[in-house]
């Protein structure tokens, strides 16, 4: 019976063994960098393109870009106050669009008679993301 319990427990010793090997990190906690974050963001439409503009809180490290995320509404289909919006996709710019702590970002590919949110987030070099800033909505008339 002894020798059936210590054979069991050698097995299941292996067997934690088998899961729990591999390369294990530092023993330290992983320092992260602080991550950006948009406030004050606005949208226009300027008869050409829509104009994205807001402040950066934090430095703009070199690889860093600026993501805006858009979503296109027809005017009879548009979500409700509050309501979460799927973004479609998002258009990336980098640090050409920074001026101190100021950015302006142009989006040009857009299509008439729509209705547009956008949200911002700063993308660091390592992949991080910043909190998404608020929410603008940008009307785009018909062309006539």
């Amino acid at each position: 019976m002894r020798l059936k319990k210590a054979q069991t427990a050698l097995f299941l010793l292996f067997c934690f063994g088998l899961i729990a090997c591999g390369k294990k990190g530092d023993p330290f906690v992983p320092v992260k960098e602080p991550l950006n974050h948009v406030t004050d963001l606005e949208g226009m439409w300027d008869g050409e393109s829509i104009v994205l503009t807001g402040r950066i809180q934090g430095a703009m490290k070199e690889g860093t870009i600026i993501r805006a995320y858009y979503a296109m509404y027809p005017p009879d289909q548009i979500p409700c106050e509050g309501c979460p919006i799927e973004y479609e996709g998002f258009q990336p710019f980098g640090r050409e669009v920074v001026s101190e702590n100021r950015f302006l970002c142009r989006i040009r590919e857009i299509k008439p008679g729509n209705i547009y949110f956008f949200e911002i987030k700063v993308i660091g070099s390592g992949g991080g993301q910043g909190p998404p800033s608020k929410r603008v909505r940008v009307e785009v008339p018909a062309f006539r």
